[in-house]
Formats: C-alpha cells, structure tokens, sequence
C-alpha cells in the first residue's frame, strides 16, 4: 500500500472514473495511512470491524456495514479486529458532477447499516466483478442508483462548508501534513510545522491531534517509517543508511520506531525481501 498526504486517482479510461478493489487493515498501528482526495469513497465491511476516523469524527464499522467517506475528508482507519477486509469504491468528483451531485459542498452520514443501501451498493460490485457487454454503462447507472439513494436518505448538509471553523482547522492540518511529506526525511521540529502553516506550536500540535486522533509526533514517524519500508523493498540500501534517508539519526530509535509502526525489525523486513527473489 502506498501513502500519500493527497491522494490522486489515474485511470486507463478517462471515462470511466472509477475505482474498486478489495483491501485489508491489519491490528497494529495506522496501516492506512492519514489523507484525503476530492472522489467520494465507499466501503462495505466483508470481516472484521474497524475504526474509521474522517475529519475528526470517529466511527466503528463492523462486517456488513457500509463506510462513506466524504469529499476531501481527511481521513483513516484502524483495525480493530486482528486484520479487517472490506470493498473499496472511489467515485471521481467528474461522475458525481454529470449526475448533478456537487460533493464538494454536500456531507453524507459516514455509517450505513441498512439492507436496501448494501443491496445497490452490491449491484455496483456484481458488475465490477462479472464484467459483462456494457458493464461500464451499467456501473454508472448502479452507482447513479445509490447515490441518489444517499442524497435522499442520508444527506446530513447541503450548503458550503469552508467557513465553517472545524474546516478552517482542517485546512491547516492539510498543509501541516503536506509539509510533513515533503520533508520527512529532513530534521523538522513542532515549531518547524507550526510556523510553515501560521500557528503556535501549541495550537498545532492540539489541533493535529483533535483532527486525525494521533499525534504530529506519531504521524511523522509513521510516514517515516513507510518510505523507509519502501527503499528497504529495493533492495538498494543498508538499514542505516535508509534511516539517514528518512530523517532518523539514530538507528537504535529506527529500529524501535521501524517495530513500532510496521510490525516488525527493518532486519526482518529485510530478510523476507530477499528470501522472496
């Protein structure tokens, strides 16, 4: 899994924009990482329950439920079983817009648990999956159908939300995780961050916590540790040299954080890599 701070969807058919897989969350630290992107997501439960946090609202969804996670939300998730399984849909601003549906400035209910919302949402993965003549035109008109549906039963705001205060807060933790992601692998500091966006370091680090329900602190070390999990997958670097690289000048506090946040030594990580080629 890759992390980004703003995520960007690429299609090979631009006139198709949709996305849908299948993914997991697994028990241990924020595998998902914090981000956000202007498509719609929807996730359906399949095992396992998990918490999902979206611009600072936290929910529980266990097997069966269904996730909307809004536009432009800054959002998460965390097993709380030992490992969690659900569909995953993203929906490109573009289609809702042909279908007269503005997700900019409209907030759904995040958890649905009802039959008729799973049922449409199944239709739209039947046709994902089966591929039969004319799937895409029948895609769209599933998720047509289930939009719609949403708009009439689960629309919690329809007007502009900018000015809001609690999204002026999470503009600022936008930027703050921008600068973070450029420049993880720098030595950067609370102050550092808090100055880049236009805020004391204790408005900062309590509004970055009220947001995304961790830590600046743990935030910069996860993203951190998932590009040093990448370089290791090259094969390319030693560890310490990949510690250098992403900002640890410690390899003892590496090691540890590494364990921390991925679940296992960079050594072992390491070893697997080259055991598989």
């Amino acid at each position: 899994m890759h992390f980004y701070n703003h995520e960007l969807h690429v299609h090979e058919d631009p006139s198709f924009p949709v996305i849908f897989h299948m993914d997991h969350s697994i028990n241990h630290g924020n595998d998902f990482l914090i981000h956000w992107h202007e498509s719609i997501e929807i996730l359906h439960v399949l095992e396992g329950s998990f918490i999902v946090v979206s611009d600072a609202i936290q929910a529980v969804a266990k097997k069966g439920d269904i996730v909307v996670i809004n536009s432009g939300n800054i959002h998460n998730i965390k097993s709380i079983t030992e490992t969690s399984k659900y569909d995953c849909l993203i929906i490109e601003k573009i289609l809702c817009v042909e279908f007269g549906i503005n997700i900019d400035e409209i907030v759904f209910k995040n958890i649905l648990t009802d039959k008729e919302a799973k049922k449409l949402f199944l239709n739209i993965k039947n046709e994902m999956i089966s591929k039969k003549s004319l799937y895409k035109s029948a895609v769209k008109i599933s998720i047509l159908s289930f939009m719609l549906y949403l708009y009439r039963n689960y629309l919690v705001s329809s007007s502009p939300l900018s000015d809001k205060p609690e999204n002026i807060k999470i503009a600022l933790i936008k930027k703050a995780i921008k600068y973070i992601q450029d420049n993880y692998n720098l030595k950067i500091s609370m102050s550092d961050i808090a100055k880049e966006i236009g805020v004391s370091k204790y408005y900062f680090c309590r509004t970055f916590s009220d947001i995304t329900c961790n830590t600046a602190v743990y935030y910069i070390n996860h993203v951190r540790c998932t590009n040093a999990k990448t370089l290791l997958q090259t094969g390319k670097y030693t560890i310490t040299e990949i510690a250098l690289l992403c900002g640890f000048d410690n390899l003892s506090y590496f090691t540890k954080t590494y364990k921390k946040h991925i679940g296992c030594l960079p050594s072992e990580n390491k070893k697997n890599i080259f055991n598989i080629h």
